[in-house]
């Protein structure tokens, strides 16, 4: 038996490590059916406990980042490189040998909705993720949210009380205490609630973070905390960093007897739950990979949110044989739902445009002593080759010399100009941040050489390329919309002098002349009937 236990955690091994394609988990639920199969899954559970290579705080974690620094990719509390035991207890101090049972851990996924990141998300999944802590499927914030239930396989003291802790490994946070569990229906629900269960809020897709259940037999039916854990429980600012060693030997607990873990992911969940955070740009990148914006480098990260809002003031107007009717307006630009603004509500410049950094902690990040250029192109003028293409597109607006970050406090090179897109098209608008190194004396008329439209000659054919490049600028994030044409468009051009017949041509409803309206024609028969009665009337009194 010994045997073919060590074979099975030779097999378990490997499928950790190495990508065995659709190999089954060693602890998956069939292969623990057997007493060979959950002996060697326990075993596995064990050998990754101790591990020094198995998760981002390893010995990958030097050679990742050589030089810890507070990155995104690079924080850590700890850098010396540590297995999952020893990242958790007093290094050297567990023992793998107490891991006796298998705890099955399901996590509940709900449907619902949140905000993230300037986004409505709505979820219709309502699934269980039976974790494997072998072969585990990464799971978000959202999926983790909604709670967990537990059970033990074959506990040998049913007569005995538990505790179970959830902890975050990566950060020694603390996600959950539950105490006095009874081992004979081992129900979450009969047990006390010390810290309620409160998910992963992990803000990194690569690499994953084990957020760990441990169970622990109690040496007491109805275990009582100690004065200095009851004070740390009903700290407001507690139930942070937890010392899990401490927290086992000052309540005398045995084990853990039973573990499991999942694997976390990020997701703009986050954003909601934990305000002070700021990886929307992460997501932005992400929505920005899908739509490919031609002057976003695929090889520089987003770093910096890029927030606009708009306000639009409510007009009447008429035009193409139509009478018009807008209200005010308030509009948030929606880049990772590539949302749409009609050209009405962003004819006037954003009335806030708010720089934010990417950050982990609730300490502000200031942007003193930096400058940067905010710039707003339409590269999808390419019908109008003399006026804009793709690769050297419509200006609409340059800001330099941004200071700390307040775009208003910029050098305006370029006023803002709202979205005019020809009759019948939709066009993707994108606003541009970079870091300066100096001081700018931007001549708008330098990158546009090739104009051919007279009247937009500093804005036609803006060579960005080059803009960039000779003014040593660094790309640093980006934000977008679409805009279809509308009724104010045409109005706009027609006011603006173009032809009539081509502006209009699209426009339900327009007609060249004019209908007389339904109303003035009844109106006009009535009065013309009305004489002709007072005639005849006239002629029949005479005669």
């Amino acid at each position: 038996m010994e045997l073919r236990i060590t074979a099975l955690v030779v097999i378990c091994m490997l499928s950790y490590y190495v990508d065995c394609g659709n190999a089954q988990s060693v602890c998956s639920s069939e292969s623990r059916e057997s007493e060979d199969g959950l002996a060697a899954c326990l075993q596995s559970i064990r050998d990754t406990m101790v591990n020094e290579s198995a998760f981002w705080f390893g010995t990958d974690y030097p050679v990742n980042c050589p030089v810890p620094e507070y990155t995104i990719e690079c924080v850590n509390l700890d850098p010396t490189p540590v297995s999952m035991a020893d990242r958790l207890f007093f290094k050297g101090t567990f023992d793998v040998l107490t891991i006796e049972h298998y705890m099955d851990v399901t996590i509940h996924e709900k449907p619902g909705t949140y905000e993230g990141c300037g986004h409505i998300y709505t979820s219709d999944i309502e699934e269980d993720h039976s974790l494997d802590p072998i072969d585990p499927d990464p799971l978000t914030p959202w999926q983790t949210s909604h709670g967990f239930s537990a059970s033990v396989q074959g506990l040998a003291d049913t007569s005995a009380h538990y505790t179970l802790v959830i902890q975050d490994v990566g950060f020694i946070f603390l996600h959950g205490v539950y105490i006095n569990i009874p081992g004979d229906s081992f129900d979450i629900a009969n047990g006390e609630a010390i810290d309620a269960y409160h998910g992963p809020l992990y803000y990194r897709n690569d690499p994953q973070n084990p957020y760990i259940f441990m169970l622990f037999r109690q040496n007491q039916t109805n275990m009582e905390l100690t004065q200095y854990w009851t004070d740390y429980f009903n700290d407001p600012s507690g139930s942070g960093f937890f010392n899990i060693s401490d927290f086992a030997a000052d309540q005398n607990l045995q084990g853990p007897v039973a573990i499991n873990w999942l694997m976390s992911i990020t997701d703009p969940y986050i954003s909601e739950k934990q305000p002070f955070v700021n990886i929307c740009p992460l997501f932005v990148e992400e929505a920005e990979r899908e739509v490919d914006l031609y002057h976003v480098p695929n090889d520089i990260p987003f770093t910096v949110s890029v927030n606009i809002d708009y306000f639009s003031v409510g007009m009447n107007f008429s035009t193409c044989c139509n009478d018009y009717s807008y209200e005010n307006a308030t509009y948030s630009l929606d880049p990772i739902g590539d949302g749409n603004v009609t050209p009405f509500d962003n004819k006037d410049q954003p009335i806030s445009i708010t720089l934010l950094k990417m950050k982990l902690t609730p300490l502000p990040i200031d942007f003193r002593g930096e400058l940067y250029t905010l710039l707003m192109i339409d590269p999808d003028i390419s019908n109008n080759p003399g006026t804009g293409t793709k690769e050297k597109p419509l200006a609409h607006w340059l800001v330099t010399n941004i200071p700390n970050g307040r775009v208003d406090q910029g050098d305006i090179v370029l006023s803002y100009r709202g979205s005019m897109p020809p009759s019948g098209e939709t066009h993707r608008y994108q606003f541009l941040l970079y870091e300066q190194e100096n001081l700018l004396d931007i001549d708008p008329y330098d990158y546009t050489p090739d104009c051919q439209n007279q009247g937009i000659p500093d804005r036609c054919l803006f060579e960005v390329q080059r803009f960039v490049s000779e003014n040593q600028l660094q790309f640093l994030g980006a934000t977008w919309y679409n805009a279809t044409s509308d009724a104010y468009v045409a109005y706009t051009k027609v006011e603006q002098g173009e032809p009539k017949e081509e502006v209009c041509a699209l426009i339900p409803g327009y007609e060249n002349p004019c209908p007389t309206s339904k109303g003035t024609s009844q109106h006009f028969t009535r009065i013309v009937m009305e004489i002709v009665v007072f005639v005849l009337l006239v002629f029949v009194i005479v005669t």
